[in-house]
């Protein structure tokens, strides 16, 4: 983390200071991290045979989350939505690097956040390498994330993709769909209020163990960040397909609110192709909450919906322009 600014107001604190008490002990430690926090840049040794994973997620105040959401709860969906990209692929999680844009260096909320997000990285298992701080007029949060997957015995990449569906693949969701975005009037209208839905949203459940067990089973997985549909789309350019999904299949966290929990982001669900029917039956012994939701055709890319939903395309999700 660079060191730029200084505050002099009783409860402010300089960038050196606040990296020094918030971010540089009580995160888990990763065997493959050779040096992180305290130099300009984090050295990392790869474990023979493997291949990296990165992804990076930046949240914005009043476009991701409140802006007077608690830091505490801010801190556990930042992490976990940068995560989820990880599960999505079948990698392991290795580390991260976290860079805040703050209006202030608070030191009550810095600590609030730092707790919760150590508390969130032990969870995930997820070591903190780095990142950076800087002054800003909005709170901007960015998780940069990394893991490992195994190379095949060929030396060939086992990383899930959205390319691989193939026609006759069924196509599968890890869980229901719908509840954070059901939880958006309450956390908007009380960000501090975590009963209900909430939950969903700010502590989202990231699928780190079935993403790995997915390798060599799944010919496809994405997670469901901007809603299943529009999702899914995704997987149907990626591979050129028509992904046919059958709405009364799905498992949604209000059954009477089929089309909010279609088009509604955030669910962090694993959205997976296979035609290891066995392989699948298998998993959802461990992940009974694993169904399927449809079959890959061939035909122009596109996502159709069968029955009374037909009519939604796969464009209704979330955008950010």
């Amino acid at each position: 983390m660079s060191k730029k600014t200084t505050d002099t107001s009783s409860n402010r604190i300089g960038e050196f200071e606040l990296i020094r008490r918030f971010f540089c002990s009580d995160f888990p430690s990763s065997s493959d991290t050779v040096i992180a926090i305290g130099d300009d840049a984090s050295v990392i040794k790869p474990p023979a045979n493997t291949e990296l994973v990165q992804s990076i997620d930046t949240q914005v105040a009043d476009v991701h989350f409140p802006a007077t959401a608690p830091a505490h709860l801010i801190a556990q969906r930042a992490l976990r939505c940068a995560v989820s990209d990880l599960a999505a692929m079948g990698a392991n999680p290795q580390g991260f690097h976290l860079a805040l844009t703050l209006p202030e260096s608070d030191a009550d909320w810095l600590k609030d956040f730092s707790d919760s997000l150590k508390k969130a990285a032990h969870e995930l298992n997820i070591a903190l390498m780095g990142g950076d701080t800087t002054r800003g007029k909005q709170l901007v949060i960015s998780v940069a994330v990394q893991g490992w997957v195994a190379l095949n015995q060929h030396g060939n990449s086992q990383a899930l993709t959205r390319s691989g569906a193939q026609a006759g693949d069924a196509i599968y969701c890890s869980g229901p769909i719908g509840a954070a975005a059901l939880a958006l009037p309450q956390v908007l209208h009380n960000p501090a209020d975590i009963s209900g839905f909430a939950q969903a949203y700010y502590f989202p459940q990231v699928h780190l163990s079935l993403g790995q067990q997915l390798l060599n089973i799944a010919s496809s997985c994405m997670d469901i960040s901007d809603g299943l549909l529009q999702d899914a789309g995704h997987i149907a350019r990626s591979s050129e397909l028509v992904l046919e999904i059958d709405p009364e299949k799905i498992q949604y966290a209000d059954p009477q609110k089929k089309q909010q929990c279609l088009t509604g982001g955030d669910d962090y669900q694993l959205l997976f192709t296979s035609q290891n029917t066995n392989a699948i039956a298998e998993l959802q012994q461990q992940f009974p909450t694993i169904h399927q939701i449809g079959v890959c055709k061939k035909g122009p890319a596109n996502v159709i919906l069968t029955g009374p939903f037909s009519d939604i395309t796969a464009t209704s999700g979330f955008s950010h322009f």
